[in-house]
């Protein structure tokens, strides 16, 4: 019996040591889980970040052959509103004559053609456009031109004229309704 007793007690104690290690386990998993959890969401973005990321803007009020300029991921970003001409004029172009062929329904949006959205930004020498105000020079192609280069584009920022070889980037975003704009 004295054999017997032993193997109980041993058992016991083999039992209490595995709950113990994994008490100490978890207790541990847990202690460096707190310690680890400001760390990491110190590297998420803050609410300033996360709205700039999606920013919403208000495209009712731009009249026509006007354009308005945004601040979107640290780039100029000009919306402009087509006037009907501008819009029968660019879709009449002959894609296959420009430097970077694109034809008018790849540079808007379906069921909002009469406003465009690029990066204003020069894809020669970059530097800021000029012509989102109807009194800015434009160039021949009523578009915009950069003053560091003399590149010209037209109003959907395809590249007419000028050391650029690339049309306008496009920004991510997307019409929310008629009177806004999502970036992101």
């Amino acid at each position: 019996m004295a054999g017997t007793s032993e193997n109980a007690v041993g058992h016991g104690a083999e039992s209490r040591r595995g709950f113990l290690k994994i008490l100490t386990v978890a207790t541990g998993a847990v202690g460096a889980a707190a310690i680890a959890w400001p760390f990491i969401d110190a590297l998420g973005p803050d609410a300033d970040g996360t709205a700039a990321a999606h920013l919403i803007v208000n495209i009712a009020g731009i009249p026509e052959n006007t354009a308005i300029t945004v601040t979107w991921d640290g780039l100029p970003v000009y919306i402009r509103k087509l006037t009907a001409q501008q819009t029968a004029d660019t879709q009449a172009v002959v894609t296959s004559t420009l430097v970077d062929p694109a034809d008018f329904t790849d540079r808007v949006k379906p069921g909002y053609e009469s406003f465009v959205v690029v990066v204003g930004l020069n894809t020669g020498a970059p530097c800021a456009l000029e012509g989102n105000a109807p009194a800015d020079p434009r160039g021949p192609f009523d578009g915009w031109l950069s003053p560091c280069d003399g590149s010209v584009y037209d109003p959907l920022g395809r590249v007419r004229g000028g050391p650029a070889t690339k049309n306008l980037a496009i920004p991510r975003f997307k019409f929310i309704n008629d009177a806004q704009i999502q970036f992101g």
